[in-house]
């Protein structure tokens, strides 16, 4: 073999060696995008949402059978969101805390069909509302419940509950490099909501369902709802100073959702017969764009 090809063999191997050594310093040392600092920005996520263990609570109290008035509703697919700020500070590159005080939409959507009893017919304004000509003579001993016309057929009954709340999520964030310009980031932490808003519509046969006696959704429903968040993704670095994340948030509160009254009605649906406690819930894809303001270390 001639000096020159030992000479290029020799050169060949030491380039390889060099290079496996310079990428095991760069695995050790190397920090990718982590760094520390102040950064502001705007996030949101389009959530799944649901009220777990909402029962009946009345909804077809004016049905005369009693097994239909405490039918155990379906949960439907609800979609939710919120859409707010960020501010957060990485004290040291892998370990920070972020505040993301936000607006939100939330709640959930029950359906129920059967046949059964008709317990009003059609009134005005695209409502449903007590039979008036029972209503006038409720003593009468042919029908001696006001709300049965006496004509049984096919109900579809949907109730939706809705909310929006102001939220503040607090969370304890850690990250690691998974690439050049990549992060993955853990985050876990407390959150309050309050709510600011919210209704609830009942529809029979895609009539809205109005009734006497009819319970507000502050006499429902709690103002105030808190409990544990976890949010998880990848933050990806467009330059040194501003990132977009992308990842899957978590929510599910502690606190009874339940007011008062719904704690003390005589029944709860066919299926339970003591009082369940309703919580939020909701899990939904998180996206944002954020700037550091302070400038990146060496």
């Amino acid at each position: 073999m001639s000096k020159f090809k030992i000479t290029l063999i020799v050169f060949m191997c030491f380039l390889a060696l060099t290079s496996s050594a310079h990428r095991r310093m760069r695995h050790v040392y190397f920090d990718g995008m982590l760094r520390t600092g102040l950064h502001l920005g705007v996030q949101g996520s389009l959530n799944s949402t649901w009220i777990l263990n909402q029962n009946n609570y009345n909804t077809l109290n004016l049905f005369y059978i009693p097994i239909v008035r405490q039918s155990e509703m379906d949960y439907v697919f609800t979609w939710g969101g919120q859409i707010g700020g960020n501010i957060g500070y990485n004290f040291v590159k892998r370990f920070g805390i972020e505040f993301q005080p936000s607006f939100s939409w939330a709640g959930q959507t029950y359906d129920d069909n059967f046949v059964g009893p008709v317990a009003a017919v059609a009134g005005p304004n695209n409502t449903f509302i007590p039979d008036p000509s029972v209503v006038a003579n409720p003593t009468n001993p042919n029908n001696p419940n006001p709300y049965f016309v006496g004509t049984y057929k096919y109900v579809n009954v949907r109730r939706e509950v809705k909310f929006n709340y102001l939220q503040f999520p607090i969370y304890v964030k850690y990250q690691t490099h998974i690439g050049d310009i990549a992060n993955y980031y853990l985050m876990l932490g407390p959150q309050v909501n309050f709510r600011d808003g919210g209704s609830e519509n009942i529809w029979v046969n895609h009539w809205q369902y109005k009734y006497p006696g009819e319970l507000s959704i502050d006499q429902k429903f709690q103002k105030i709802d808190y409990g544990i968040t976890l949010n998880t993704g990848v933050d990806i670095y467009a330059t040194d100073w501003m990132y977009f994340n992308v990842g899957l948030v978590t929510f599910v509160a502690i606190n009874d959702l339940n007011g008062d009254a719904l704690k003390n009605l005589d029944w709860f649906s066919k299926n339970d017969v003591d009082y369940q406690k309703s919580r939020n819930f909701y899990m939904g894809l998180h996206a944002g764009i954020h700037f550091y303001i302070t400038p990146k270390k060496d």
